[in-house]
């Protein structure tokens, strides 16, 4: 029973100290400042593993998988379209004029 007690004193405890002391993480990719490099091979239509041979050729140590990620995270962040129109606004559907408040297609003959 005695392994059930849960000790008040360390479920009270000050984290902030521990917190502090920890070293800080990146957070942002290595392969963020050479970005437009990437970019510029892809658009010449270079592979994944081209491109991450290519960086590891210039000193860039990184992984297939790693270029491949850091691609598909680029592209799932960019703007479509240079604008962020409400979806309402972005089209207009328009129907054509009819005779007489006809159908478009007469169906029947």
């Amino acid at each position: 029973m005695s392994d059930r007690i849960i000790d008040v004193e360390k479920t009270h405890m000050n984290l902030q100290p521990q917190a502090e002391a920890e070293s800080e993480r990146r957070t942002r990719s290595k392969l963020e400042p050479h970005r437009e490099a990437i970019f510029a091979l892809r658009r010449k239509h270079w592979t994944h593993r081209q491109i991450a041979e290519w960086l590891n050729e210039h000193g860039v140590t990184i992984t297939l998988s790693s270029v491949h990620r850091f691609c598909e995270r680029a592209i799932a962040r960019r703007p479509r379209n240079g604008s962020l129109l409400p979806v309402a606004e972005s089209f207009s559907i328009q129907t054509p004029p009819t005779k007489n408040n006809q159908h478009r297609f007469n169906l029947e003959i």
